[in-house]
């Protein structure tokens, strides 16, 4: 016998009275869908009837289908209905939720919750006026890839040339680019305006922060003015000797190595170097990186830190994953802050336990010169890391500098000459000279130009203040970018190429007049205000040393020249990570 088409479709031959065709139909499309749909009772009534009756319903099977979702959609919706019903007055729930109830309703929640919270971002939000790229008004992914990426300098300068002088680079944060911002932010307190108080990306979590992470004005304060005279001009000519005898080290260790011949990154000797001189300069005690040609406990951990600092402060704008940062702690990393922070601990109390023993002049000698009032030795412990920190981070102005030097012969050429000019022996190169060497000078100052060792500027908080003609609300959180404003045309002419001679007096015989117009009020390298860098001038002392008696001794080579772009291949994670410079190091005849 032929099956009736109509078979397909669950109609199915009748043996019993002969019944109507709709009634017939409607029969068999309550059975199909009955094996299809679950059933729900109706909560209104004390009769339970099918909620998938739906009228005017033909049966194909892509009908069926769409009426299977249609239907599923408004058992949701009727759920999750009653469920908020139940919740707005109170009732008990009915017993019948689900634990896929409950998730539903918590998702219609948070949909909800950041739909209104993106329409409060984007239109209503003190900062809503401000450009930026648009996923910054409402998340702060934007800022967390620039940073994790390590190119979060390079990425506000993209934004400043797209969006002008003021970014919105986060829900509730702002970077300005111009001198008059820079000055707003950062010399408040001096031009008797509120206090832009620093903000918590460089905090610790410890319970003493170092000089240069301290928030609480108070406590900055009493620490830099107890440590300040150790900066002082006297000061410095006691810390000479020091630092001649560490770089005179250095110098002999690059005759007496037979690799430097051949080629070395010449970034993990300054490193090493550096360290050295911060922990005598500091503590009193020889690291001995350079003698050992090996990292000390306090170098490794300041090589390793850097990555994961940088993605714990990301994740501190995510609270909800914040706790990941320490979960995803690689242990190489933990071991070496542990290692550290014993080491220094270790150093603190040799030191304290000494200091009427001690002749030489160092940081924490100021410190220490109230009998009665020793800090705890944590305090001692973060001040000094700090310090030390500082002299580390002239590595990286020392590695871009002799970078930049061999990629342009005719600026080393010229500084050469000045050094080999006004020295006839080594022994001579003294800082009192040096200070008044105008190409060694300007050298300097444009190597610090194109590569600070702040590129990112120090975020503050705002009092609700006025910031270069823009208010600025409350608790905002506003900066500068050092990078893109000393990359700027805006400020100075031709700013990636590598032009010591915009730093010459303007009537030196190579001074160009192409640099008239550079805006020097732009150069910030130091920060400025009260919260400047108390070690500033300690720094040049360091910097015109060693680039003195550095480009005074050796012929220097750049070897990978072709494959190393200085400014493609460099990383910032808090601190710098350099691309290997591969140099070699030739004596001159003349020797230490």
């Amino acid at each position: 016998m032929r099956t009736d088409a109509r078979q397909s479709v669950g109609c199915l031959p009748t043996m019993g009275p002969p019944r109507s065709r709709k009634r017939h139909c409607d029969l068999t499309r309550e059975n199909s869908l009955r094996h299809v749909l679950p059933r729900v009772p109706d909560q209104s009534s004390d009769k339970e009837e099918p909620w998938y009756n739906v009228p005017s319903l033909s049966f194909c099977p892509n009908q069926r289908l769409v009426a299977s979702i249609k239907l599923k959609q408004a058992q949701i919706g009727r759920r999750t209905t009653r469920t908020a019903s139940n919740m707005w007055t109170l009732e008990t729930p009915n017993p019948t939720m689900s634990l896929r109830d409950y998730l539903v309703l918590a998702a219609v929640g948070i949909a909800a919750y950041s739909l209104l919270r993106t329409i409060y971002l984007v239109w209503f939000h003190p900062l809503a006026k401000f450009p930026g790229p648009k996923i910054a008004a409402v998340s702060n992914v934007w800022y967390g890839y620039q940073w994790l990426s390590g190119r979060y300098p390079w990425a506000m300068q993209t934004a400043f040339e797209r969006y002008g002088d003021v970014v919105r680079i986060a829900p509730n944060e702002l970077v300005f680019i111009t001198p008059k911002a820079y000055a707003d932010i950062y010399t408040s307190t001096i031009n008797g305006r509120p206090a832009f108080v620093k903000s918590d990306l460089l905090d610790t979590g410890d319970k003493y922060e170092g000089l240069a992470s301290e928030r609480d004005i108070d406590k900055h304060r009493a620490a830099r003015k107890q440590l300040a005279p150790a900066f002082s001009p006297r000061s410095l000519k006691q810390y000479e000797p020091a630092i001649h005898a560490h770089v005179d080290g250095f110098v002999a260790e690059l005759r007496n190595s037979p690799a430097v011949g051949d080629g070395v990154d010449i970034a993990p000797w300054f490193e090493r170097a550096t360290c050295d001189l911060g922990g005598s300069i500091t503590l009193g005690h020889n690291f001995k990186n350079i003698q050992s040609g090996q990292n000390h406990p306090i170098l490794e951990s300041l090589l390793r830190i850097g990555h994961w600092a940088t993605f714990r402060n990301v994740m501190r704008r995510f609270p909800l994953l914040y706790p990941l940062s320490y979960v995803l702690l690689p242990p190489k990393v933990a071991l070496s802050y542990f290692r550290a922070h014993s080491t220094s601990k270790a150093l603190i109390r040799t030191r304290v336990r000494e200091r009427h023993d001690r002749k030489e002049l160092d940081y924490m000698t100021q410190f220490l010169k109230n009998e009665a009032a020793i800090p705890p030795d944590d305090f001692l412990v973060a001040q000094a890391g700090h310090l030390i920190l500082d002299h580390y981070e002239s590595s990286s102005v020392l590695t871009a500098g002799l970078c930049f030097l061999t990629k342009n012969d005719e600026v080393m050429a010229k500084l050469q000459t000045e050094l080999r000019t006004a020295f006839k022996s080594y022994d001579d190169i003294s800082d009192d000279k040096l200070q008044g060497l105008p190409w060694l000078a300007a050298t300097i100052e444009e190597v610090i130009r194109l590569h600070t060792n702040v590129p990112y500027g120090l975020p503050r908080i705002s009092p609700g203040y006025t910031v270069d003609g823009h208010h600025v609300a409350k608790n905002v959180v506003v900066s500068s970018c050092a990078y893109a404003t000393t990359h700027s045309e805006a400020y100075f002419s031709k700013p990636y190429e590598f032009k010591p001679q915009r730093w010459l007096p303007k009537d030196h015989p190579d001074y160009d007049g192409v640099f008239d117009n550079d805006d020097k009020a732009a150069f910030r390298p130091f920060s400025a205000g009260s919260r400047n860098c108390l070690g500033q001038a300690m720094a040049y002392v360091v910097l015109r040393i060693m680039f003195a008696k550095l480009v005074w001794s050796f012929k220097w080579d750049l070897l990978n020249k072709d494959e190393m772009d200085w400014d493609r291949d460099l990383r910032l994670y808090i601190v710098w990570q350099k691309p290997k410079v591969h140099v070699r190091v030739t004596p001159f005849e003349n020797k230490v």
